[in-house]
């Protein structure tokens, strides 16, 4: 069904001109480079419509009214990952993190194609879609969120996360699966979650999931137990959430409800025995589980991988304007991104679109690509009464460095009503994030 934008949604030309005192608006899906004309006019193709992406095309257009914009995404819909883990205790539905392409369409004049990026012809500057379309470009930003590298698991594989041993990290079935065999499980059953080496999507989110599972499962399941396999031996907020864990589930005790099992205790997973449903550990050790949630490890994006835009598993880019390293005006950043010692997360993928959209707009009016800065806020909670925050930030130091790092983990919060607005803020936080990517 063909949406028809209202007024309220559509920027129309003499408001665009008005707001960003540049020229018309001209749109189009596809046509020739026009880098050689009229560079405002130029035509920016963006792989990928998830956070990164749809932060580069609402920002571009917000800086410049007469570029062309494509966004190449073959879901009609985007499911947001920041704060999804909510879904599964049932504090949330999924239906609260599906949103719709249908206001960059309308109020940014953004063209979305629902289809998927296969190829780069970079001497052409050309992107062929499955379909076997052909996408002209001026500038190519990349951002097709990271790929899951189920074998790096032995026994374990995309098929199988699929069906009785979700991921649940990328929002969506998986994570309906999961809730329902929390649900379903016995009295008394044992839930084992395996965290993955760094780096990863969302650092905090394995702790955060693993809480509001031993939350849900002490009110249905007071008797079942939650184990946390660990491939590393310390996490973020690792001086906060334990301190909740005590509180509620006897963390440490004898009789707790959640037990945490680091590198060093045994806790790196290598194998999933699927028939006999066991996680063993690298120590040899086998731990059998009613409900087995893998969190895999990851890889830049597929497009980015068969691309020629990755070294091993990420892809370098310069951190001036997270252009990409091995093909000229082309952008990498989110997920896919080698960014050490950036974590991969939402937030950071929408900044990182923020210095890519300004560095591409300085150099279509001929102006120097500034320094950039980056900062990082992430949230999480322990329950829907604990939240807990921190911030980081990024400073270029140069070509060919890596971005120096300053962050601030606060201790946790001993006073139960401040605890209560550090949750209330990060689920506030997320609304506010999800809305002003896709609004």
């Amino acid at each position: 069904m063909t949406h028809k934008p209202n007024k309220s949604q559509t920027l129309s030309r003499r408001q665009l001109i008005k707001y960003f005192g540049v020229g018309v608006a001209t749109y189009g899906l596809f046509g020739a480079s026009v880098m050689a004309g009229t560079k405002s006019a130029a035509h920016i193709v963006i792989i990928g419509g998830g956070v990164g992406g749809a932060a580069s095309a609402k920002y571009m257009r917000l800086l410049n009214a007469d570029v062309k914009i494509t966004i190449i995404e073959p879901n009609p819909h985007f499911i947001f990952c920041p704060g999804s883990n909510e879904i599964i205790p049932g504090w949330s539905t999924i239906e609260e993190y599906t949103v719709t392409y249908t206001t960059l369409k309308t109020r940014y004049q953004v063209n979305v194609v629902h289809d998927k990026a296969k190829e780069v012809n970079y001497t052409k500057k050309q992107v062929k879609l499955a379909s076997g379309e052909l996408v002209n470009y001026d500038k190519l930003i990349v951002s097709p969120g990271p790929s899951f590298y189920y074998e790096g698991i032995e026994g374990y594989s995309q098929a199988l996360a699929d069906g009785e041993f979700p991921a649940a990290w990328k929002a969506g079935k998986q994570t309906l699966k999961l809730r329902q065999q929390l649900l379903a499980m016995k009295q008394g059953g044992t839930v084992l979650i395996s965290v993955p080496a760094d780096p990863y999507r969302c650092p905090p989110a394995p702790y955060e999931r693993a809480s509001f599972i031993t939350t849900m499962l002490k009110k249905i399941n007071p008797t079942a137990k939650v184990i946390i396999l660990d491939s590393k031996n310390s996490y973020i907020f690792d001086n906060i959430f334990p301190y909740y864990w005590k509180q509620h589930f006897g963390y440490g005790t004898s009789n707790s409800f959640l037990q945490w099992i680091s590198k060093d205790e045994g806790g790196e997973v290598v194998r999933l025995d699927a028939q006999n449903k066991s996680l063993i550990t690298a120590d040899g050790t086998v731990h059998k589980g009613d409900v087995i949630n893998i969190i895999p490890p990851e890889k830049a994006g597929e497009f980015a991988l068969n691309n020629d835009l990755s070294e091993g598993d990420w892809c370098p880019v310069e951190f001036k304007d997270f252009s990409s390293s091995k093909h000229k005006d082309v952008y990498v950043i989110g997920d896919s991104v080698d960014g050490d010692p950036m974590p991969k997360t939402g937030f950071l993928a929408s900044n990182q679109a923020r210095i890519v959209v300004q560095a591409i707009n300085d150099e279509l009016h001929d102006r120097e690509v500034g320094t950039p800065f980056l900062i990082n806020g992430c949230v999480a909670m322990a329950g829907l009464d604990f939240g807990m925050t921190l911030s980081e930030t990024f400073r270029y130091q140069g070509a060919g460095k890596p971005l120096a790092e300053r962050y601030y983990i606060p201790a946790p919060e001993r006073n139960p009503e401040k605890q209560l607005v550090l949750a209330n803020m990060a689920r506030n936080w997320q609304r506010t994030f999800r809305k002003d990517i896709f609004s």
